[in-house]
């Protein structure tokens, strides 16, 4: 557990604290698939993460109960199965800890999966969400993400930690606006005030390298793409090697983070079904468009397990 010096102070001093303040949470990833039925209940699931018994009997009691809207294809309500990612956070009360599903995401966790999504898009070009109109097909993939420096002062101390920026691109690729949704430090100690300031010193830096990013875009047809389908998120990692500090960290085990709120970019509809925050991603991941998966019953984010 790294601690945040005072002899940092000055230097993150310099960087006014964005909004929002953080908070100290637990955090861990379970990856697995879902079928849903064509009325949007959970046909079947499984869990590839290995878990600590007593978490997967909290998982595999909650899973079973939640409802999705149904999905259609052509126009008919279908059967769909997904990769998905739950996110779990835990908070210390009196008699132990108390854990709730922070997020569920549903995307590839593998590139077999990847291929298996991309393979599915072009022959059902017309799935959507009950009720919505056929997202566009869009393809964005990543030209050039040339990562941003350490920060000197940060680096020097030792602390690591995470940024999940939403890029919205321009059509030719370039990157049109940053926002930085959420930022987190890992297993690090101090005054929250002090590790607001590392946060923002870290969103900063995160966001200057971005603006210098390039991607491939490609979709089909000829109408003009939305600010929604130019969108994509990106995680970037800030680490030193530390012992559980790796993308396999929240995978199956448990790990502190000082987490900041998680904001929508101003360009998304306030609406947006797809809040990702940064525990849902490693930092070799980058998530594009919107998933059809989406949870009917948004109770479920938050809920004690």
């Amino acid at each position: 557990m790294s601690v945040l010096l005072v002899a940092a102070a000055s230097a993150s001093a310099q960087a006014p604290v964005g909004p929002g303040k953080g908070e100290s949470v637990l955090t861990m990833r379970v990856d697995g698939e879902l079928s849903i039925d064509p009325e949007g209940r959970v046909m079947d699931y499984r869990i590839t993460t290995k878990l600590d018994p007593q978490v997967e009997k909290l998982v595999r009691r909650a899973v079973p109960a939640w409802r999705f809207k149904p999905i259609l294809v052509d126009g008919k309500a279908a059967i769909a199965t997904s990769p998905m990612r739950i996110t779990l956070a835990a908070e210390e009360m009196a008699q132990g800890y108390r854990v709730t599903v922070d997020n569920v995401v549903f995307r590839p966790n593998t590139t077999q999966q990847y291929e298996a999504e991309q393979a599915s898009k072009k022959a059902h070009p017309r799935m959507s969400v009950a009720g919505e109109a056929p997202a566009p097909l869009v393809w964005i993939t990543s030209k050039r993400l040339q990562p941003p420096k350490y920060p000197s002062e940060l680096q020097r101390v030792g602390v690591e930690g995470m940024v999940l920026l939403n890029l919205r691109l321009n059509p030719d690729g370039t990157v049109a606006e940053v926002f930085a949704a959420q930022s987190s430090l890992l297993n690090v100690k101090g005054g929250s005030s002090l590790l607001d300031r590392a946060r923002t010193m870290l969103e900063r830096n995160a966001s200057a390298a971005a603006k210098r990013w390039t991607f491939d875009v490609a979709s089909e047809g000829q109408s003009p793409l939305s600010a929604e389908a130019l969108t994509v998120r990106v995680p970037v990692d800030y680490m030193l090697g530390s012992p559980g500090a790796g993308p396999e960290g929240l995978t199956g085990t448990w790990r502190h983070e000082f987490r900041g709120p998680n904001l929508a970019a101003p360009w998304l509809p306030a609406d947006h079904a797809s809040r990702v925050g940064v525990s849902d991603l490693n930092g070799n991941e980058m998530l594009a468009g919107v998933s059809p998966f989406e949870l009917s019953d948004k109770s479920v984010i938050g809920k004690s397990l």
